[in-house]
């Protein structure tokens, strides 16, 4: 889907650092163009999907397909230096809830699901909750990276000391509190936090849709 597609995009540019009119320069692309993509409007034609694939560092079969092959499938791809896709183990909204430190994330895992994460502390939350659909929808799944920093504008997961957990986007106001909206605002209003009501905010690497 189209969708999958673009959050896929934009999670590897985010990894790589890459913006879109950097990526629209290396290509030969027109930013417009790969504004569209971004935006899941459509696809990039064959020959930009291994050029957009090899810039990003992932394998074509996961930027298109989202499929979790254990890393690049032939010599060129390995040539390459595409990020190997691997398993990180999943873990029940319930369960990240009693924890208040990554080390403290409970070792009973519900399974494990492929990423191209390299955050050796990533782990997998299963979705609860309609509080971020249509993008979100519950039992995905999202890879979070404990070891990077959130940033604004972009999904997190949130746990708060009272033991809730939230999947939001992330935004740190100027006078240091942190802002956390919902993708449905008429229901899940957009709320203001001291950062001290929060035992953890990890960001989100990718969405793993359920099959």
């Amino acid at each position: 889907m189209l969708r999958d597609f673009a959050w896929r995009l934009n999670a590897a540019a985010e990894k790589v650092d890459l913006r879109q009119v950097e990526i629209a320069a290396r290509l030969g692309a027109k930013p417009q163009t790969v504004g569209n993509w971004f935006q899941g409007l459509n696809y990039p034609r064959k020959r930009e999907r291994h050029e957009l694939a090899k810039l990003l560092g992932v394998t074509l079969g996961w930027l298109m397909e989202g499929n979790t092959d254990p890393g690049p499938t032939t010599v060129e791809e390995q040539q390459a230096g595409y990020t190997a896709v691997r398993e990180v183990p999943v873990i029940s909204w319930t369960h990240a809830g009693v924890a208040a430190t990554y080390e403290e994330m409970p070792r009973h895992f519900q399974g494990k699901v492929a990423t191209n994460s390299t955050d050796r502390r990533a782990f997998a939350l299963t979705i609860e909750g309609d509080s971020m659909w249509p993008t979100f929808l519950p039992g995905d799944k999202v890879i979070c990276e404990p070891s990077n920093e959130p940033r604004n504008s972009k999904p997190v997961v949130a746990k708060f000391a009272d033991d809730a957990v939230q999947l939001r986007i992330y935004h740190k106001l100027k006078d240091g509190r942190i802002q956390l909206a919902s993708l449905r605002p008429e229901i899940y209003p957009t709320q203001d936090y001291d950062p001290k009501e929060f035992h953890w905010i990890y960001p989100v690497r990718e969405l793993v849709r359920s099959v």
